[in-house]
């Protein structure tokens, strides 16, 4: 069997980070520990042992039906009380090593030579396969600074992500406990102990290749979560990777959104076990023996993304940008970053480009406004590359409770700039060096709230005060940025900023991406333009597997995908979570397009999120018409919708 050769080599280099799901120990022996749905439903069949009121079990088992597992987890926790809810999880996830149980995937995981393992879930099935691993929580903070200094493949480590049956306090199992270690909103106080752990997880996802597996990615549920945690790898270099059962997913569902390649193997078990010796021959020869390894690379804090989840549980993301730090054989370092991995090619919009470029050049401030994956980001690397080497991009972490330090060394990655000044200092200084004019980038998704709002202040003071070299801002991003333009009154690089909002692909441009492929331009383009709707993202994704061109087929394809799928979910939930309820509801807005009524147009509501037009518009799911009246982005968005809607009906 072949293997990509990123994946052997980053083995070889002991860079890769093994990320591992429910799906590991589930395996090792059938109905030793439950899956998410099952460890749910148990807590409902406790509930109901507790004589819990009949509405509140009703409640959990429609959050459970729904798929919002985390709000299920919370209510089951606050009806039955601290106490029988941790006494409920020892009984079904702490158990003493079984005689009887299969450890060969867990043993064929270690020889890959890992100096640490990153996992959601609680038991200790990882460390019954290595018994000198040491298991790491979130809140041992000298423990996590040693993962940095100390581990190596002669002395692992296991971090426990989401905590541990040991330590019922470290648990992140329902929807409060997500937000302390992933929350995008300001956490108190005496959850910031986390930020240590949530910054290095970002660095990892950001600088070296991880390698899932235990995860069913054709869950909707566990694929949004995927894309919390890893929405940053969107656009980086080197890939990740995905341990997969063939058939299970198409090979090619997970690329152009995520930058994971799937490595599949025949079946569960001794093929998967297999498959791990197999890389592990391959990348240390026949008879792998733990070499005397570099240590675990230190790690400079910065920004990357949140975390994910498996039957175990979820997490949060931002995006970074396209920088990397180099590696070798003996540990990381800076340095250029790898040659890209080709992919799919980049969509060329010359004239957008040049037209950004002269707004930039002639105000010095422009704001891009693209629903996700709608080509914000590729623009904005277009535009910058016309600055050549005057570019710096910013990239605000989403980091609950970050100190001003914290937040400023993760914008640039530079560990010396601890504060808004020494940003300043060093903006300047490299611009002034440089010559000229110069281009800061800011990839404004993310960030804590109140940091956000002094970059910006500080960004405006920087363009506005007398300089030898001309700033220039670019801001590109999606529903935040939107929501900052109409929040932030202070006197800020924001304000008042001039907008343009990226349009959808032309019948043209989607057909030189095809030609690009080699496929056929003339034929096929009108028919993709027209199951997209113009969509870049959905472009990607159309067209990353095999399969007719024809707009049926890729209707019908994009209408199975698990992303359009979770992003249709996703957004309904959010809504819920967020009190957007009746009339100001992405659930009516669709039910009304779904049944051919007019909604509001989207061009009078400037980008304001309040309104659920703008908040589907920002997920890609609808579009306006050449008449300007808001309609579903394409077929597909409508079939995922109805099914959507469909189960949410069912509510009472």
């Amino acid at each position: 069997m072949s293997y990509p050769r990123e994946l052997v080599e980053a083995i070889r280099r002991h860079q890769v980070v093994p990320f591992v799901g429910a799906g590991i120990s589930m395996g090792i022996k059938p109905g030793l520990f439950p899956s998410w749905p099952r460890l749910l439903e148990g807590l409902v069949e406790r509930m109901r042992e507790e004589a819990s009121p009949e509405d509140t079990i009703a409640e959990v088992r429609q959050r459970i039906d729904q798929g919002d597992y985390l709000t299920a987890a919370e209510r089951a926790f606050q009806e039955l009380g601290a106490y029988r809810f941790n006494r409920f999880l020892r009984e079904r996830l702490r158990h003493k090593r079984p005689d009887d149980v299969d450890l060969s995937v867990v043993q064929a995981l270690w020889e890959l030579q890992p100096p640490v393992v990153v996992t959601t879930n609680y038991d200790d099935v990882l460390l019954w396969g290595r018994g000198d691993a040491e298991p790491v929580s979130n809140d041992q903070d000298d423990e996590l600074n040693l993962l940095d200094i100390q581990a190596s493949p002669t002395d692992p480590r296991v971090w426990h992500l989401h905590g541990t049956i040991h330590r019922l306090a470290t648990l992140v199992l329902a929807g409060a406990d997500y937000k302390r270690l992933y929350g995008d909103s300001a956490q108190p106080a005496s959850y910031s102990h986390y930020t240590s752990a949530l910054v290095r997880l970002r660095e990892w996802i950001r600088s070296r290749p991880f390698l899932y597996m235990g995860f069913s990615f054709s869950d909707p549920y566990v694929l949004k979560q995927l894309e919390h945690v890893i929405g940053i790898t969107r656009g980086r270099q080197v890939p990740s990777f995905a341990l997969m059962k063939k058939g299970q997913i198409d090979r090619g569902a997970l690329w152009p959104k995520y930058n994971i390649q799937i490595v599949e193997y025949e079946d569960h078990g001794a093929p998967l076990a297999e498959t791990l010796l197999g890389l592990a021959r391959a990348a240390f020869g026949a008879s792998p023996a733990p070499a005397p390894v570099p240590q675990w690379p230190p790690v400079m804090p910065a920004a990357a993304p949140g975390a994910f989840t498996s039957s175990h549980i979820p997490a949060s993301a931002p995006q970074a940008p396209p920088v990397m730090r180099g590696s070798s054989p003996a540990a990381f370092s800076s340095g250029p970053p790898p040659a890209p991995v080709p992919s799919q090619p980049s969509v060329a919009r010359p004239a957008l480009e040049e037209e950004y470029t002269r707004i930039l050049r002639s105000q010095h401030r422009l704001v891009l406004l693209a629903p996700e994956d709608g080509g914000a980001r590729s623009l904005a690397r277009g535009v910058a590359a016309r600055y050549g080497e005057h570019v710096t991009w910013l990239a605000p972490p989403n980091v609950p409770d970050c100190t001003e330090a914290e937040y400023c060394r993760a914008l640039l990655g530079e560990a010396y700039v601890k504060g808004f000044d020494a940003l300043v200092e060093h903006l300047r200084e490299k611009a002034e060096r440089l010559g000229r004019e110069h281009l800061i980038v800011l990839r404004n998704e993310w960030g804590p709230f109140e940091h956000l709002k002094r970059l910006g202040n500080t960004l405006r003071r920087m363009m506005d005060e007398p300089s030898p070299v001309d700033f220039h801002f670019l801001i590109a991003g999606g529903e935040r940025s939107a929501w900052i333009l109409h929040n932030v009154k202070s006197f800020s690089v924001f304000t008042g900023a001039p907008r343009r909002e990226v349009p959808d692909l032309t019948v043209e441009e989607v057909g030189r991406y095809l030609a690009a492929l080699g496929e056929d331009a003339a034929r096929h383009a009108a028919g993709v333009h027209e199951a997209t709707g113009g969509h870049l993202g959905l472009l990607r994704e159309a067209l990353s597997s095999e399969g007719s061109r024809d707009a049926d087929a890729i209707t019908a394809r994009l209408a199975r995908s698990p992303s359009l799928r979770s992003t249709v979910q996703e957004r309904l939930l959010q809504d819920e979570r967020n009190g957007y309820r009746g009339e100001r509801s992405c659930h009516a807005v669709l039910g009304k397009l779904l049944a051919g009524q007019t909604v509001e147009a989207l061009e009078p509501l400037d980008h304001r999120v309040e309104y659920p037009e703008v908040r589907l518009y920002f997920a890609g799911l609808v579009r306006a018409d050449a008449q300007g009246r808001t309609v579903p982005r394409c077929k597909a968005v409508e079939h995922v919708a109805r099914e959507a809607l469909a189960r949410q009906d069912v509510r009472p």
